[in-house]
């Protein structure tokens, strides 16, 4: 707008009244600064002055003290090269005292701690040393005026001596004990051993203060070693109170705080008159943690605080002279109090004169003015400012009257034309809704040259100029849509990966899983053959590498899967107390092997369940066991497992794997749960591995809702705990209670197997005593002993003793290698001490007093080791039809299934098993892999379109979580994952076993080895 007479009035006006009195004021507020300023610089450097006077005298104090400390230190270098041995009697009298000698006339006190003064030729030389040092230090006493405190230890033997002898003030000196703890607290370590030659000049070391634990009294020490042909021989320390550095204080008072810090910033000395503030004492040292990059002895100004500090030669510690704002303007009041107050009256008597001008003259004419401004460009300028596109269109022509900047940016930089866009807006206006009043839609704009440009609109109707017009908001959307397919894209190329991880995880399953499958299978048939010792021993290495290189396998196949998504977790209801009892069963042996004890500590009913996956509870659990084993050398490895309930009665089952191992250190964990990760290069020399095993157990535990977390120190060991959802409901303890105070005799190898058992034979009625050894068990009446528990190790006690508790008594022997189902050896019930299940089936047979002891239990005959078929014979004899299209697998298929007695028939293609079902009884059909004329699944659905009777089994390298879907809606009972051992057919079959007549297991458990991942698709 054109600019009034009034406004140039005021402007000019402005420039020439206020303008000027604007430089005046600033003039003389500048001459006041200087004058001001001056006035502070001097102040200051008078107090910079008073700290370098300070300085100066701090110094020579820690001069003097250094002086005197490093002749007592040459000195008594000088009497060790040629002092002899204290007199025999006087060593004499030292050793019959107590190990304690108190020097006369000068006052020292020379102890020794029994454990560490053997060497009596250290010991004599080291009194004869303190004798003649108590005199140096009388000297030197008398020399300063004052007492002179400090001690002496010997770095070759456990002796030290107080100078003055404070024993009166520190009874405990007369024990041992008290004696070594004072010298924990005097022993002054060096970080970098000085070397120094014979006739060099000692090497002093300053000390913070700590408490003297003699005369509980705050010290600064200054220390050396004295060294004999460079090797230290002794350690001499000088004691003084913190405010000695200070005591030319007392002299003089300063206007500021002198203190004194350590490199770190804690306090070593502090003017006395301000050590009863400790407000203002903690705000001090908070400034000299401050950094600075201002030179020694400059000043610093710092949280409202003057400063200047510097260093104390070789102490390493800090002298700070701090001077506060308060404490500085009270030193420049008076003339700067003076510069301000001409300041200010100069300052008012001009601004008062210059205002009443203003006041009386032009304030009617700004009066008037005030109503010239209005509102005459608003719409321009709400359309100029908005932040989206906008503009007036006419709706006549259909051209843009206004526009915004922001319309005209959008509009240039997707090269578009506003004539296009105009007209598509009052084209969409005309066809809408002509009740509407305000409109929304999409302008796609095909002549721009940005690929495929969109913009929202929205449109309402009004009037300017006379005109009809439309009120258009526009907003670029090109970006947002382009995103939006990108993202589509995306989505699109994930699940193609994703399928491709399947396709390939499933492929190199197959191809790894099947080579493996055939090697194990027939060492394990191998092992069933008639083999020297040598060649036994060879095909044990050969399985024992076979399955380690199994389970890297499975380890790196099964984080792929989770990597991949493929990983499933199943959720069914099953005992985890006796998969508990299978996993140590099974890698006791590993244990035993290496020397260590495996414990466990079952801190939950035996009939306790849990709702979840159980093979991946099992992997978890084997892989936390193997890694305490492989890294534990020699104690042993504790398995803990417990069952708890918050208050929001959310059930949880605990375990925890606690070892005596190496341990890991703190800086190290974060490393533990990286996959292809070990705490460092030395672990995998050492001790092998590939670093997936910690981290696969995090992902399982994760996948199934729980948390690990680990509790470790170097040297001592570790102890790795899970806690997963329970699912089920908490079972009381004495949830198997079924006897009425029937007496038991309990023999422990360990305390730790004893705490374990006693609970639960507690828990289920019994009335138990306690005996330490087998030999305190033949001693008393059978009737009062009742059935006799030898739980542990068998090996702690003398086979002797163990025949004498067998005779004559009803005997449970529970050891480590005992089988998880009792069995009868002779007199004895053997069974495992990590089976509380069957503990339990052999404690209820041994107190029914209808039967005899050990009846029902199978039979172990003394002959040679059965062959290992035995182990999985089958009662009622099974006809199986193998179906698979490779001959090595299939024949190995068939000649397992012959091991475990069944009757077998093997077809090479799908057609020809779907013939022999029609011509012939199976009550099996075993499934070995894809054939050539149709799929494993299709072939199993073909078998229940046929109204199969039996069980259809398949196995297969790899398993999806669709694909175990199909399996259950094709009828299938099993799937079974190579490697596939006798273990796993025997299990598979035992269903149908039971199905079809007498079907109990003869013999042992299965040899203890962990089951591999079996699948069972329907429960029964």
């Amino acid at each position: 707008m054109p600019n009034s007479p009034l406004q140039t009035l005021r402007r000019y006006q402005s420039i020439s009244v206020f303008g000027g009195g604007i430089i005046v004021t600033l003039l003389i507020l500048l001459a006041s600064g200087l004058g001001m300023a001056w006035i502070v610089y001097t102040y200051a450097e008078g107090e910079r002055r008073t700290y370098l006077s300070g300085l100066e005298q701090t110094l020579n104090a820690i001069q003097v003290s250094e002086t005197s400390f490093r002749n007592s230190v040459t000195n008594v270098q000088l009497i060790w090269r040629e002092v002899g041995n204290a007199p025999e009697s006087m060593l004499n009298e030292f050793f019959n005292s107590g190990q304690q000698f108190a020097t006369k006339p000068y006052s020292s006190l020379v102890l020794g701690v029994p454990e560490q003064t053997a060497n009596r030729i250290e010991v004599a030389r080291y009194l004869s040393m303190s004798v003649l040092l108590a005199r140096i230090c009388a000297a030197s006493s008398i020399i300063r005026g004052y007492t002179l405190e400090g001690y002496h230890y010997s770095t070759r033997t456990g002796a030290f001596a107080l100078v003055p002898n404070r024993k009166h003030d520190y009874p405990a000196l007369d024990l041992p004990e008290g004696r070594a703890r004072v010298l924990d607290a005097l022993r002054i370590h060096f970080d970098e051993p000085s070397r120094s030659a014979d006739g060099s000049r000692p090497q002093v070391r300053w000390l913070p203060p700590f408490i003297n634990p003699v005369s509980r009294q705050s010290r600064i020490r200054i220390a050396a070693e004295a060294h004999d042909h460079g090797k230290p021989f002794a350690v001499l320390v000088t004691e003084y109170p913190p405010a000695h550095l200070l005591s030319w204080l007392d002299d003089y008072r300063p206007a500021g705080a002198f203190y004194i810090t350590t490199s770190d910033g804690g306090l070593v000395s502090m003017d006395p008159t301000i050590m009863g503030d400790t407000e203002r004492v903690q705000r001090l040292l908070r400034l000299n943690r401050m950094r600075s990059e201002a030179s020694p002895g400059a000043p610093m100004f710092s949280d409202g605080f003057l400063l200047f500090r510097d260093q104390l030669g070789s102490t390493g510690w800090t002298l700070t002279y701090a001077l506060s704002w308060v404490g500085i303007v009270h030193g420049v009041a008076w003339p700067a109090g003076t510069v301000a107050a001409a300041t200010l009256v100069a300052l008012a008597v001009m601004w008062t004169l210059l205002l009443r001008f203003h006041r009386r003259e032009f304030v009617p004419l700004y009066s008037r003015s005030q109503r010239v401004f209005d509102s005459e460009a608003l719409c321009r300028s709400v359309i100029e400012m908005a932040p989206i596109g906008l503009g007036l269109i006419a709706r006549d022509d259909e051209h843009f009257m206004l526009v915004s900047h922001a319309l005209t940016e959008m509009v240039e930089r997707i090269g578009g034309e506003y004539h296009v866009l105009s007209s598509q807006v009052v084209g969409a206006w005309r066809v809408g809704d002509a009740d509407c009043k305000v409109l929304a839609g999409d302008i796609l704009l095909p002549g721009a040259e940005a690929a495929n440009p969109h913009l929202e609109f929205m449109a309402c109707g009004g009037r300017y100029q006379g005109r009809e017009v439309l009120i258009a908001a526009f907003v670029d959307v090109t970006a947002k849509r382009q995103l939006l397919q990108k993202l589509e894209e995306a989505v699109r190329a994930a699940d193609s990966a994703n399928a491709a991880k399947s396709s390939f995880l499933a492929a190199m399953s197959h191809e790894i899983r099947t080579p493996l499958n055939v090697v194990l299978g027939n060492l394990e048939l191998l092992e069933r053959s008639s083999l020297d010792a040598s060649q036994q021993g060879r095909l044990r290495a050969l399985r024992t590498s076979a399955t380690n290189l199994l389970a890297v396998v499975s380890d790196i196949l099964d984080f792929s899967k989770i990597e991949a998504g493929s990983m499933s977790v199943e959720s069914i209801e099953f005992d985890v107390i006796a998969m508990i009892e299978r996993e140590l069963n099974a890698f006791s042996p590993v244990a035993r092997e290496k020397g260590l004890q495996l414990f466990c500590e079952i801190n939950a009913s035996a009939a306790q369940r849990m709702r979840g996956d159980p093979t991946r509870l099992a992997q978890v659990f084997g892989n936390l066991l193997s890694n305490a084993i492989k890294f534990t050398h020699a104690g042993s490895v504790t398995a803990r497992v417990s069952v708890t309930a918050d208050g929001r009665e959310v059930s949880e089952i605990v375990i925890e794997i606690e070892d005596t191992g190496i341990g890991i250190s703190a800086e190290h964990m974060l490393k533990l749960f990286k996959p292809f990760s070990q705490v460092d290069m030395s672990i995998t020399r050492r001790f092998g591995g590939t670093g997936l095993g910690l981290a696969l157990c995090g992902r399982l535990v994760t996948a199934m809702g729980g948390r690990i977390s680990v509790a470790s120190e170097p040297g001592v060991g570790s102890c790795f705990t899970v806690r997963l959802p329970l699912g089920m409901d908490v079972l009381a303890f004495d949830a198997r209670r079924a006897t009425n105070g029937r007496i038991l005799t309990l023999v422990a190898s360990h305390p730790e197997w004893r705490d374990f058992v006693l609970p639960h034979l507690t828990s289920w009625g019994f009335d138990v005593r306690i005996q330490d050894d087998p030999l305190d068990v033949q001693d008393h009446d059978v009737d009062r002993l009742g059935t006799v528990i030898l739980f542990g190790d068998p090996d702690m006690w003398p086979h002797v003793d163990l025949d004498g508790v067998s005779s004559g008594t009803r005997t449970i022997l529970a050891t480590r290698d005992g089988p998880l189902e009792p069995y009868y050896v002779g007199d004895i019930v053997r069974v495992s001490c990590y089976s509380l299940s069957g503990l339990y089936s052999a404690l209820m047979q041994s107190n029914d007093g209808g039967r005899e002891f050990g009846r029902d239990f199978p039979v172990e005959r003394p002959s040679r080791r059965p062959d290992a078929s035995a182990h999985y014979a089958i009662g009622g004899t099974l006809r199986v039809l193998v179906a698979d299209d490779q001959i090595v697998n299939g024949a190995l298929l068939s000649e397992q299934l012959h091991a475990l007695g069944c009757i077998v028939a093997e077809v090479g293609s799908a057609q020809a098993a779907l013939d022999s079902l029609a011509t012939d009884s199976w009550d099996v059909v075993l499934i070995g892999a894809d054939l050539p004329d149709m799929s494993a699944l299709a072939l199993a659905e073909a078998v229940r379109d046929r109204e199969f009777a039996g069980d259809v089994l398949v196995v297969t390298s790899h398993l999806l979580p669709e694909d175990k879907r199909r399996c259950v809606q094709a009828g299938v009972r099993r799937v079974l994952t190579k490697p596939v051992t006798l273990a796993h057919l025997h299990g598979a079959l035992a269903t149908r076993r039971r199905g079809i007549g007498d079907h109990r297991l003869h013999g042992a458990d299965p040899p203890a080895e962990r089951l591999g991942p079996e699948k069972v698709l329907h429960d029964e």
